[in-house]
C-alpha cells in the first residue's frame, strides 16, 4: 500500500514540475500576435508584376505568334483522313454503356437496353454511318473488353 502511495505522490509532483515548465514556454500575447502578423504577411497571394505585352512562356500558342508561326485553328473539326480501328473502338466504346450484368448459367451477361450479351458475342453498331463488328471477348466484375478486328479495348462498367 505504501509504495502505490508513493508512486502516485511521484507522478502527481512530476505532472506539477511539467506543468510549470510548459507554462513558462507560453510566448506573451505580443509575442504571439507579432508572429501571426509576419505569417500572414507571408501567406499573402501577390500578383506576379508581369509587363502586359510579354508573352507567356508556357502559352504555344502565344510562343507560335511570337516565332511568326501559324496561329492553329481552334475551331477545327474531327480529324482529316482515315480513322484507324483503335479510334473508332475508342469512340464506340465510349458510348457503350451498359445498363447491368448478371451471371447466368455460370457466364457473366451484360444487358445494353433489352439486349443481353455473353463473352464471344458479337454486336452489329451502327456508328457514324458505318456498320462495325464488335466482339465483347471478356466479361469480369467491372469491366468489359471490346475487340474490332485486332484491337481490343477494354472498360469499366459503370
Amino acid at each position: 500500500m505504501k509504495s502505490w502511495h508513493r508512486i502516485s505522490t511521484v507522478l502527481i509532483f512530476n505532472c506539477l514540475v511539467s506543468a510549470a515548465v510548459q507554462a513558462q514556454a507560453v510566448s506573451k500575447p505580443e509575442v504571439r500576435q507579432n508572429a501571426l502578423s509576419t505569417a500572414e504577411a507571408l501567406l499573402q497571394i501577390k500578383q506576379p508584376s508581369v509587363p502586359v505585352d510579354s508573352i507567356d512562356p508556357f502559352n504555344s500558342i502565344g510562343y507560335s505568334q511570337a516565332m511568326g508561326l501559324a496561329r492553329p485553328s481552334v475551331t477545327e473539326g474531327p480529324r482529316a483522313g482515315p480513322r484507324t480501328d483503335r479510334d473508332i473502338l475508342n469512340a464506340i466504346g465510349a458510348q457503350l454503356k451498359p445498363s447491368g450484368n448478371f451471371i447466368i448459367g455460370g457466364q457473366q451477361t451484360l444487358i445494353f437496353g433489352q439486349k443481353r450479351v455473353k463473352a464471344g458475342m458479337p454486336m452489329t453498331i451502327n456508328f457514324e454511318g458505318t456498320e462495325y463488328t464488335i466482339e465483347i471477348t471478356a466479361i469480369d466484375r467491372t469491366s468489359f473488353t471490346l475487340r474490332l478486328n485486332r484491337e481490343e479495348l477494354t472498360r469499366p462498367i459503370k
